[in-house]
């Protein structure tokens, strides 16, 4: 999901979490999730570890966890686009049945360069 203006998007009633916005290596942001997100400590950091958690959020409360980006993280291409293919692969799990939902949300200013990465082609 894009939006032009993320201010509103904290309303009280889900799990909201704003990525910090300084992130520059894929360590800082794993630990950044398993801090934020309470992750298992049997966490594998990497990709493959952070889609499973994203998968299985059973220590939550919270039904719906979002996750709010200002900014992408200024990770390099190729890591960038491992973390956006793991977050776009964890949302497409989760089913409308399941207990929890899992939403990402990024500026709309960020929507060519994320579609890019994707390898998403804009609708005409």
């Amino acid at each position: 999901m894009f939006a032009a203006d993320l201010t509103g998007r904290i309303n009280g009633a889900s799990f909201h979490w704003r990525l910090p916005p300084d992130i520059v290596h894929a360590g800082e942001l794993f630990s950044a999730f398993a801090k934020a997100l309470w992750l298992p400590r049997d966490f594998q950091s990497g990709w493959e570890g952070l889609f499973a958690c994203l998968c299985d959020f059973g220590w939550m409360t919270d039904r719906k966890i979002v996750l709010v980006h200002e900014r992408l993280p200024k990770l390099s291409d190729v890591e960038l686009k491992a973390y956006l293919a793991t977050l776009r692969d964890a949302v497409r799990w989760w089913d409308d049945d399941d207990p929890h939902q899992l939403e990402v949300v990024f500026p709309e200013s960020e929507r060519e360069r994320v579609n890019r990465l994707l390898g998403v082609t804009p609708r005409p």
